[in-house]
This record gives structure tokens, sequence and C-alpha cells, in this order.
């Protein structure tokens, strides 16, 4: 649900600021981030915190009446995750949690893990830079394709880097 909400979150800003009020705009992204919030949280799944920002960032919009907050949510949300990610010992341990039980890396080990971490680290910062530039020199459209789909590309050229990379030193 979480990965639908950030597929539609880009055209639905464009669409909704185009055709509705800021504030219309803002409370329709309030009400989808509480709900998400809602959902996540019943299941104890501690991704809440992404539609949370989204959430805040709505509320801002709300309160100071400026539309372009709304596109400030996938950077804040990129930023945390570069910021996360610039740790090597977390990247490694969320790396090694997300493929434990994976079918597709049965043997990995943590210091193949730990080998690739700085890939992910600089994708998450090219991420972070791509968005800075999408939102202040692209047109709405291409920000709207960037947060949508666009991201996902940089970081799936990050884990072929990876597999690649595994598949040299590991083989």
């Amino acid at each position: 649900m979480l990965t639908l909400f950030s597929i539609i979150y880009g055209p639905l800003v464009i669409w909704l600021t185009d055709s509705f009020s800021e504030k219309t705009s803002a409370v329709v992204v309030l009400a989808l981030s509480g709900v998400l919030i809602i959902m996540h949280a019943a299941k104890r799944n501690p991704v809440w915190i992404i539609p949370f920002v989204y959430f805040l960032i709505s509320l801002s919009t709300l309160f100071f009446g400026k539309i372009v907050w709304l596109q400030f949510g996938p950077l804040a949300v990129s930023l945390g995750v570069a910021i996360l990610l610039s740790m090597r010992v977390t990247t490694t341990l969320l790396v090694k949690n997300f493929v434990k039980n994976q079918r597709f890396f049965p043997n990995i080990k943590e210091e193949q893990i730990f080998f690739t971490a700085p890939i992910w680290m600089f994708s998450a910062w090219i991420n972070v830079l791509l968005h800075v530039g999408f939102l202040i020199f692209a047109s709405r459209w291409l920000w709207a394709f960037y947060v949508s789909v666009g991201w996902y590309t940089v970081f799936a050229l990050g884990a072929i880097l990876c597999i690649y990379l595994q598949k040299r030193r590991y083989g």
C-alpha cells in the first residue's frame, strides 16, 4: 500500500493542485497519509514513519498555505533514507533483515552486505540530489514522474551494481 501511495503521490499532488484549492489538496494528502499511518500502526509495522512525514508536510501546507510544501514530502523521505543509509552498520542490518527470508539470496553473508553498503549510500545521496534538481529546475510533471517511478530506477541501478559486484567478488 505504501508503494502504491509512493507511485501515485506526484501525479496526485499535481492533479489536486490543478483541480482544487491549496487547502483541499492538503486535506486529501493529510487524509490519505492518516489512513496509511493507522494501517501500519495497527500492524505494528515501523514503516508508519514514512506516511507520518507526509502527514506533517500536509499539515504545514494547511498552516502556511503554500502548496510547494507538498512537493517536499518525497524529498524529506529521501533525505531520511540517505542519512540512515550513510551509517554502514545500519545499512548492513537493514539489508540483512530484508534479504534473510528472500529465496533469491539464501546464502548471503554479512560481510557481503557490508561490502555493498557504500553503493546503497551513494544511490541514496544521488536520489536526494535528483529530488532537489527535479524540484528546483524541472517542470511539475517531470517532478511528478521522478517522484513516482524515477527514484525506483536509481535504486534498481544500485541493486544491479551490487549484484554485479557480488558475483564478481564472491563468485
